[in-house]
């Protein structure tokens, strides 16, 4: 079996006697015409006035672009919608692209052209977000939750807001996509903290924030108020295919276009299953799936879904770029997900909380992660590191005297098993 791992695949040979399922939703193809699909979506937009209809001449336009941890396939949609704001005479002048890195990291010059294309880059102006710059933020009212909303000032002062993403799963917002582009995407970093935090209630996790639920999920209905604050005027999300390339497009008002796309992404991408497995064995699913620890450690929250406990995950997830910065080894040293949950009660970080979860699972279930982490880290977290994936079978066979029943998840960043009352998700 074929498994995409960082750029490169590995070809394994798993022992068909116990695998009692391969967990794969739709294999989506990508469109043979995506500009062609993107300008129909502008004509006959969801819920909203036409794309032609929403800008006139003269407007200053913000397009709002997910970060390099995040393929949305926006080298595409970004130059078409650059040509049809043309089209109704707004100038490349008045547009400006605005990179959603929430607390990620700014691109590289390299890495801008890559996103959106060299042409872009020549055309109109692009600026990343800097959520910890006091001067580039500006403060918009209070959600009802107490999340003071402070966005970046030049999509604030724009007259047009446009946001685009990709809608995927999202282990405590729901779904990707939407909203997330305005919180955490263009945030000041108190604000994402502040949203953030919203996962701990009365000192234990909030179980509503979950992958694939919305409804009466704190973090999301926060998101969701912040955005509104910020009035975008309309949104193109895709859903991207294991190529890489855009599968669908979902265009129009920013709230209906996301909701009718995470529906779009249940049908293809849910997947029921009857029990949990004694093994699973995940792959992340390559690129950027597996890029960093954060995205790594997406495939290993849905592959849980489909663990027992006390059950071995092996997740194939490269990680190259390993931790994102040096605060995650301060958590990580706290030794247990009871001690890190008291920190984060008293001081909620983000890196705190994506290595509490690390945590909580290695201490629910056994894990092998085949990756290129720092081993010493990996270790420390309960999670048993290796560097190849043969080894790692051997040991989760030997733990399991045989291997017993197995889950096979090759694409583990876009699938998520749902088992029906099992008290997580929706």
């Amino acid at each position: 079996m074929e498994f995409k791992y960082g750029k490169d695949t590995i070809n394994i040979k798993i022992p068909s006697e116990n695998v009692i399922g391969v967990l794969e939703g739709r294999r989506l193809t990508s469109l043979k015409d995506p500009e062609k699909m993107i300008l129909d979506t502008f004509g006959h937009p969801i819920s909203s006035e036409s794309f032609y209809n929403t800008f006139k001449s003269g407007d200053k336009v913000a397009i709002v672009v997910s970060d390099r941890t995040r393929n949305s396939g926006s080298k595409l949609t970004v130059p078409v919608l650059l040509d049809e704001l043309n089209s109704i005479g707004i100038n490349d002048s008045d547009i400006f692209v605005l990179f959603a890195c929430g607390t990620h990291r700014t691109h590289t010059a390299n890495e801008h052209a890559k996103l959106v294309g060299e042409e872009t880059i020549r055309r109109v102006k692009v600026f990343d977000h800097d959520s910890k710059s006091k001067s580039d933020n500006k403060y918009l009212g209070t959600t009802t939750r107490g999340t003071k909303v402070e966005l970046d000032k030049r999509a604030v002062e724009a007259d047009k807001v446009i946001l685009t993403g990709a809608i995927t799963y999202h282990y405590f917002a729901g779904y990707g996509g939407g909203r997330k582009s305005v919180l955490p995407g263009i945030s000041a970093f108190e604000t994402i903290q502040a949203n953030h935090k919203l996962l701990i209630k009365d000192g234990v996790i909030d179980r509503r924030c979950a992958t694939g639920r919305l409804e009466g999920n704190p973090i999301h209905e926060d998101m969701l108020e912040a955005a509104n604050m910020l009035e975008p005027d309309f949104l193109i999300n895709t859903v991207m295919s294991d190529e890489g390339k855009i599968a669908a497009i979902f265009s129009g008002d920013p709230v209906e276009a996301h909701l009718l796309g995470c529906e779009f992404l249940d049908e293809n991408f849910k997947v029921n299953i009857e029990k949990k497995a004694d093994i699973v064995i995940a792959a992340s699913g390559g690129g950027s799936k597996d890029i960093n620890f954060i995205q790594s450690h997406k495939a290993m929250e849905h592959a849980s879904y489909a663990l027992r406990d006390g059950g071995v995950m092996v997740l194939l997830a490269e990680s190259s770029e390993g931790f994102p910065g040096e605060e995650y080894a301060r958590y990580i040293n706290l030794g247990s997900s009871k001690a890190i949950l008291k920190e984060l009660s008293r001081n909620f970080t983000i890196p705190g909380h994506t290595v509490y979860a690390a945590f909580e699972k290695a201490e629910k279930f056994k894990i092998i992660w085949v990756s290129k982490m720092d081993d010493r880290l990996v270790s420390k977290m309960g999670i048993i590191p290796k560097q190849d994936v043969v080894s790692a079978l051997d040991q989760a066979f030997n733990l399991t005297e045989g291997g017993q029943n197995t889950y096979v998840i090759p694409q583990a960043y876009n699938t998520f098993p749902y088992l029906q009352d099992d008290g997580r998700g929706m």
